[in-house]
């Protein structure tokens, strides 16, 4: 055997080995939940609406959308970081804390803020930019925080939407450890 062979050989064990023993990077749809291992986390999806994970943005894990009332959700993830540094949006566990970081962010941004609730386990705040209504709540799983926003064309459809919000942000939970 050459030692071409050979180092071909040793090559694809490796990478056999790295597909066998690597964490999944991609999350499930499994009937009505969102199972994401990469980020230890899980959540109960609402029925009836069109459900996309995303692939293309950053961090961005599920898009869901509706078509009457016009409306819809973003499920994104961001890292804690280890330091509260300039330009750091979550460097704090705490979600009170998080949630006044991204007031300030948004405030700054240019977005019109409406009402807030900051010092729940689950803070949300609601703002508007333009003719969009969004409200933003947030969630601390493990070392990330991870965000569900709702838009919608007017506060009338946001707030016909506030119980399946509110459901979707309540059953987002970290992932039970294996067996």
């Amino acid at each position: 055997m050459t030692s071409e062979r050979i180092l071909v050989g040793v090559v694809v064990a490796a990478l056999a080995l790295v597909c066998v023993t690597a964490r999944p990077l991609s999350a499930e749809i499994e009937g009505d939940s969102y199972i994401s291992e990469t980020y230890g986390l899980r959540a109960t999806l609402p029925r009836g609406w069109r459900i996309t994970e995303s692939s293309g943005y950053p961090r961005t894990l599920l898009w869901l959308s509706r078509s009457k009332p016009r409306v819809r959700i973003a499920v994104t993830v961001d890292p804690i970081a280890p330091d509260c540094r300039a330009g750091a949006t979550f460097c704090n566990r705490d979600p009170g804390a998080a949630a006044s970081t991204l007031r300030g962010h948004l405030m700054s941004a240019g977005f019109q803020m409406g009402a807030s609730r900051q010092d729940s386990r689950t803070p949300t705040l609601e703002y508007t930019i333009g003719r969009a209504h969004l409200r933003h709540a947030i969630i601390v799983v493990g070392d990330h925080v991870v965000s569900v926003i709702l838009a919608a064309d007017s506060p009338a459809d946001a707030a016909a939407m506030t119980r399946t919000f509110d459901r979707l942000v309540q059953s987002v939970r970290p992932l039970a450890p294996s067996p």
